[in-house]
């Protein structure tokens, strides 16, 4: 995103998405997500690790000694880790919203219009859920992987594909 966008700044993201800003080409408004699907697989796959959500929940498995270290809490404390587990979710759900779908902006309403401050929150609001689905539905539907597995996964695919997605951007920015 930031090679893409030329900025690291948030709102320079979102404003790069909102001019079309792929490469320097169009005008109608890109999210990042068409040319960076990648980078958005590879995002999701981390946050289910950050998570510790399956399938990357090893250190809270139920095959593991007792569910973790969650056994040792109960009524009231085990509720806040419950919470501030989704709460996290949904944090990373507004940042990939943020970087992969253009944030609060709306293609084709301009920035300076009254109604961009009414459904800009809303349109966040909708593109945080979509995402918030998807890493649920990741967490509910995939089986964890063994640690072996989980290794192999991370070294031998996540990280030569993030490389290559760096390179592949970095090049395409300087070409075209």
């Amino acid at each position: 995103m930031v090679i893409q966008a030329g900025t690291m700044s948030l709102n320079g993201i979102v404003l790069a998405q909102n001019n079309g800003s792929i490469f320097g080409w169009g005008g109608i408004g890109f999210p990042y997500i068409l040319t960076q699907f990648l980078g958005f697989f590879i995002f999701i796959a981390a946050v289910q690790a950050e998570l510790t959500q399956p399938p990357f929940d090893m250190p809270v498995a139920e095959s593991e000694i007792v569910s973790g270290y969650q056994v040792e809490y109960t009524g009231f404390r085990f509720l806040i880790f419950f919470l501030a587990e989704f709460a996290t979710a949904f944090a990373f759900a507004a940042i990939a919203a943020v970087l992969f779908l253009g944030g609060w902006a709306v293609p084709w309403l301009p920035t300076a219009s009254d109604w961009y401050y009414v459904l800009g929150p809303m349109v966040l609001f909708a593109k945080v859920m979509i995402v918030s689905f998807i890493i649920f539905w990741v967490r509910f539907t995939y089986p964890r992987f063994r640690e072996d597995q989980l290794q192999s996964l991370a070294w031998k695919v996540l990280i030569p594909l993030a490389l290559v997605n760096i390179v592949v951007t970095a090049v395409l920015k300087v070409v075209l």
